[in-house]
């Protein structure tokens, strides 16, 4: 994993005594014959071993200008371990072993290894990456990264379509009755007038702004030569679900469009079914259908997942690639990185087949967690995408079709804009994730 993002092979040589490029174990000597050699603690096995540790012993160090938390007493090259703390983050132990969960079943970003170091937005992983090339390259072993194609980094725009329309009866009465007639928003008399207005209007009006939205949003993405992927939803079974039938006229000819013309449709299941693969596989085989098309791209209701047993439900019902592992609360890097990498059960020791494709920014997180401005969001998107840029990552960010609604979700649409101009101007790779992926050499 260290050495994903570069085109290199690795031939494993199992003599002690013979002369490697990379050494890690606990032999000193063999650390010290090797171009690059790191020495394995025994207290850093122990640590592993025995699982109920929340976070490893750390410290910072400088990479560049970057000041970057690593993990795990080393000898030999360095004092930290760069394998062990490569481990710790891409396999998602602290999920294991830190069981704290919001009201959704998530784990939170309070209580993860970036919050107790202060550290959301650097991806750490990719950084001692970094670090790691650059040591071999300086002893004479220049390794090459990979690629998007014919760009150095790449931006996946990405979509929950939690609805197919604004204007439904709960919507009304919440408009109408909740916050017109009875205030419970405690707004003013005129923004409550202009509330009642606008959905005693929606009566008599055949354009929904969420329906406008999704006809929007592919307008701006192939306005930039861009593709988007989009995820459907096809069941409800609780209240946080919305039912819309995928066989009406106006999501058919949506999908018909976006897959004419290059974008992506996956799979957003219904709020229970993230840890029920047969009820997940029913719902990929109806969207499969509505879309005459193969879907193997999925992201979670919520971003519920429960890791690692959200890996072998995806496994069983058919994904291959998976989008959810952002944080609700907070943009940042919740596995440490910006690239795609196979997801790794820490518990039974297995490589999934089914990739990551990490979410890095989303929307309502900075709007509604982090209570930012356009400007403000805008600025933490922007510093983000410059990383990944910096590192050849893939940025990828969550905006719903609820954009360009200014009034109930003020600045979303301009902030999506400004993402995507900046990808735009910075020649990112602007396509969808199953493309960014199979992109990538």
């Amino acid at each position: 994993m260290l050495l994903l993002p570069f085109r290199t092979v690795i031939e494993w040589v199992d003599d002690p005594a013979a002369s490697v490029d990379v050494y890690y174990g606990r032999g000193e000597e063999a650390a010290h014959r090797a171009t690059l050699g790191v020495v394995l603690r025994d207290e850093t096995v122990s640590w592993f071993t025995r699982q109920h540790a929340p976070f490893p012993p750390h410290r910072d160090v400088h990479i560049g200008t970057q000041q970057v938390p690593v993990c795990f007493n080393a000898g030999g090259r360095w004092d930290f371990d760069p394998v062990a703390s490569t481990l710790f983050l891409l396999s998602g132990w602290q999920e294991v072993v830190v069981r704290t969960r919001d009201q959704h079943g998530r784990f939170p970003y309070s209580a993860s290894f970036q919050a107790h170091v202060n550290a959301p937005r650097i991806p750490i992983v990719d950084w001692i990456r970094q670090l790691f090339s650059e040591a071999l390259r300086a002893a004479g072993k220049p390794l090459e990264k990979r690629t998007f194609g014919d760009n150095s980094w790449a931006f996946c725009a990405t979509h929950d379509v939690d609805y197919d329309r604004k204007w439904r009866l709960g919507i009304r009465k919440r408009e109408l009755i909740d916050r017109a007639l009875l205030n419970q928003a405690g707004e003013s008399i005129p923004r409550r007038v202009e509330r009642a207005r606008r959905a005693i209007g929606s009566f008599f009006s055949a354009n929904d702004p969420f329906r406008t939205a999704l006809m929007r949003i592919e307008e701006e993405l192939e306005a930039r030569r861009a593709r988007g992927t989009f995820f459907y939803k096809a069941a409800a079974h609780g209240f946080r679900d919305v039912d819309y039938p995928l066989e009406d006229a106006f999501l058919q000819s949506r999908l018909r469009r976006q897959l004419h013309v290059g974008h992506e449709a996956g799979l957003h299941p219904s709020y229970h079914s993230f840890a029920h693969p047969v009820r997940l596989a029913q719902e990929k085989r109806r969207l499969e259908t509505a879309a005459h098309t193969p879907v193997s791209s999925y992201r979670a209701h919520y971003l519920r997942h429960d890791h690692p047993a959200s890996i072998h439900h995806l496994e069983s019902a058919g994904f291959t690639l998976d989008s959810t592992l952002g944080w609700a609360q907070r943009a940042g890097y919740r596995f440490g990185t910006c690239l795609p990498f196979p997801l790794f059960d820490p518990v039974t020791d297995q490589e999934s087949a089914v990739w990551e494709v990490p979410l890095l920014v989303m929307e309502s997180a900075l709007f509604n967690r982090l209570h930012l401005s356009t400007e403000e969001a805008l600025e933490e998107t922007r510093t983000m995408m410059d990383t990944c840029r910096a590192l050849g990552g893939v940025f990828t960010g969550l905006w719903h079709t609820t954009l360009w609604d200014e009034s109930d979700y003020p600045g979303w649409g301009a902030h999506f804009e400004g993402a995507l101009d900046h990808a735009h101007e910075h020649g990112a790779r602007m396509d969808t994730l199953s493309a960014v992926l199979e992109s990538w050499s």
